[in-house]
């Protein structure tokens, strides 16, 4: 995640994060999005074996906000702050989490889509 002094961020991904640490990337102006204070979550992830893979929760952070998240299992993975984001990654199998942020609960399911079930 980047964030700008002017209220917008981005994801990257690691071959841009790699590329930028290179010098071989400079960001397009349409990489970038305005902060809108939605605090829906985002998420990341997707290995549907029992393979222990990596996770992604991420999202806007209202003022003065913060965001906890806690897996199914109990476990509760750092969060990280950035701006006016907050990130949340870990490694497991797949399993549900829940997002606190800002008075608010999301329930994210990490199931395994519908279109990849036999």
């Amino acid at each position: 995640m980047q964030w700008r002094s002017d209220g917008c961020w981005r994801e990257l991904s690691d071959a841009q994060n790699c590329a930028e640490h290179d010098g071989a990337h400079a960001p397009a102006s349409d990489e970038w999005a305005r902060w809108s204070g939605s605090i829906q979550p985002q998420a990341r992830g997707g290995g549907w074996d029992g393979t222990r893979v990596w996770w992604l929760l991420y999202g806007e952070l209202p003022d003065d906000a913060a965001a906890n998240v806690v897996l199914a299992d109990g476990a509760q993975p750092p969060v990280l702050s950035l701006g006016q984001l907050w990130a949340c990654e870990w490694e497991s199998v797949a399993q549900a989490a829940t997002v606190h942020v800002a008075g608010n609960k999301f329930d994210i399911p990490f199931t395994e889509p519908h279109y990849r079930r036999r």
